[in-house]
């Protein structure tokens, strides 16, 4: 039995209906918000490569510290066996971990950004967050046992020293949208060397100068 093709018009009207349905708006809500998540963790990649470009290759910065990309917490926490490994491979050699006082590690869960920095030499992970929640406090212990369960289980170490997390009370953002801004001045601190002092009152020139250095600024402390 032939069916006829539905008329262009009609078409357009289905479309518009699926939109506007609970089904359609929450599937166009969730794609949006899967594009703003990656494009949000591609800007903050690229800030990561320039800045580890910068400590590798002037002598402003101590080299034994290390930051690493945020695809690879991304990866551990979406439970990517095979995209672990590389992200391991690419981010934090045996090498690199054995080398390294400080190893900042940038995370992205639950729609927040928030660090965790593992201090080697203290066997402790130290949590920053400019929101409180036990949520993304769980995220970051997830995130730490499979990151130390991988390399116990592939870098022939033996067995580690627990590493037990501790909480810093740092500067936070309110009821906004800043916790990128307030991330990477967490992570620009660290490697500088310096207090935390961003407040969310801030948020507007950190952004503004983030964004200038991004797009212009090649040697700007942002990057």
């Amino acid at each position: 039995m032939h069916l006829d093709q539905p008329k262009e018009g009609t078409k357009k009207r289905r479309v518009i209906q699926i939109l506007n349905s609970p089904e359609g708006k929450k599937s166009a809500k969730i794609k949006k918000a899967s594009y703003l998540h990656l494009e949000t963790i591609q800007v903050i990649d690229v800030f990561v490569i320039r800045l580890c470009n910068k400590i590798e290759t002037t002598n402003s910065y101590d080299r034994k510290i290390h930051v690493t990309r945020p695809w690879l917490a991304q990866a551990f926490l979406e439970g990517n066996l095979e995209m672990v490994a590389k992200r391991m491979k690419e981010n934090v050699s045996q090498q690199k971990f054995l080398e390294c006082e400080r190893i900042l590690i940038p995370i992205v869960s639950s729609g927040h950004w928030h660090l965790v920095e593992l201090v080697r030499e203290e066997t402790k992970f130290y949590h920053y967050s400019s929101i409180n929640s036990p949520i993304y406090t769980a995220d970051a212990v997830k995130f730490i046992n499979k990151f130390m369960s991988f390399i116990e289980s592939n870098w022939g170490l033996g067995k580690l020293e627990h590493h037990g997390l501790v909480s810093v009370a740092v500067p936070q953002q309110g009821p906004t949208l800043d916790c990128g801004i307030f991330m990477i001045e967490f992570i620009n601190s660290i490697v500088e060397k310096r207090s935390i002092t961003i407040s969310k009152g801030d948020c507007a020139k950190y952004r503004a100068k983030f964004c200038a250095a991004l797009l212009y600024a090649h040697d700007s402390p942002f990057l």
